[in-house]
């Protein structure tokens, strides 16, 4: 095998490797297909705004639920109590009626109580964490798990969800 032999069967081989990984990545154009050359867009589905309480349905089939806040006494192990406010928790519900797993760790959360953001409350010690779970939900699978914040006004407390980094406006929980 000759110098130049070898050379090109790495750049053939490399080559193949970066194709693989750009399809595995989902960076792939239409172009070859007769599409545009342009990347295929994610879909986005639209949220909305409703009140604590109500569940809403993205297009998709996800449904998320948060009920209204509610007092809290967190653990003498709790981190992000410091600060002026009230602790209160969140009970959030995921029913996964999309085609696919939905990872529920996904999950991005902000709140603003009389406007002011809320400090989130992490305390292990009684179930509460920064998100959902990492265990994938299957089709029809349902989660529940709760959130806590510091809030200034327990009767104005405005929470933002976003169930993914990517393919979902986000969700807004009002007490108002």
């Amino acid at each position: 095998m000759t110098r130049s032999t070898a050379t090109r069967r790495r750049t053939i081989v490399v080559s193949a490797a970066a194709a693989a990984l750009l399809v595995a990545a989902g960076c792939t154009s239409t172009a070859s297909a007769g599409g545009s050359a342009t990347p295929a867009e994610i879909a986005t589905y639209a949220g909305t705004q409703t009140a604590f309480g109500q569940s809403f349905t993205y297009a998709n089939g996800l449904v998320v639920e948060v009920k209204k806040p509610a007092v809290f006494a967190p653990s003498a192990y709790a981190d992000g109590v410091e600060g002026e406010g009230e602790p209160v928790r969140v009970r959030v519900n995921i029913i996964n009626g999309t085609s696919g797993e939905f990872v529920p760790d996904t999950v991005g959360v902000s709140v603003v109580s009389g406007g002011e953001e809320a400090m989130q409350i992490l305390d292990p010690g009684t179930g509460v964490d920064l998100t959902g779970p990492a265990q994938p939900l299957d089709r029809s699978g349902v989660v529940a798990f709760d959130l806590a914040f510091v809030v200034l006004d327990p009767q104005d407390v405005t929470l933002t969800l976003t169930p993914s980094l990517v393919g979902y406006d986000p969700l807004v929980f009002t007490t108002a």
